[in-house]
């Protein structure tokens, strides 16, 4: 079985004197991605959120700490996960979270529970 990894650094435009730093964050996230798929007991769920968290993580990219601010000032992140059986999760808007990633996992998670009340979970 092979495994192959994918990242993009993200919407918009980079600046090319950044060049260098973004091919080395997209480098380390799939390098780290992959390290962590050699672990048997890693979901591809898990690879992709090791992956996207490395991106959240680097400053040079405009995903979680590198994010650019809103008209108010403020970092709002989105972030999406999907498990490829139509499951997902996902945040809009998100503010003061590290890795909004993680939040759209946990929503991935929670939203297989069934609810007891037949109440829509959330996404």
């Amino acid at each position: 079985m092979h495994t192959f990894i994918a990242v993009h650094g993200g919407a918009g435009s980079h600046s090319s004197s950044t060049e260098r730093e973004l091919k080395q964050a997209l480098r380390l996230a799939c390098k780290k991605a992959l390290d962590s798929s050699s672990l048997t007991s890693r979901s591809p769920l898990d690879v992709a959120e090791v992956a996207i968290t490395v991106l959240e993580d680097d400053p040079v990219l405009n995903a979680g700490y590198g994010s650019n601010l809103s008209l108010e000032g403020i970092v709002e992140c989105d972030a999406a996960i999907m498990d490829g059986n139509y499951h997902f999760g996902s945040v809009g808007a998100i503010s003061g979270v590290k890795n909004p990633i993680q939040v759209a996992r946990a929503l991935l998670q929670h939203s297989q529970i069934s609810d007891p009340l037949g109440r829509v979970p959330p996404l």
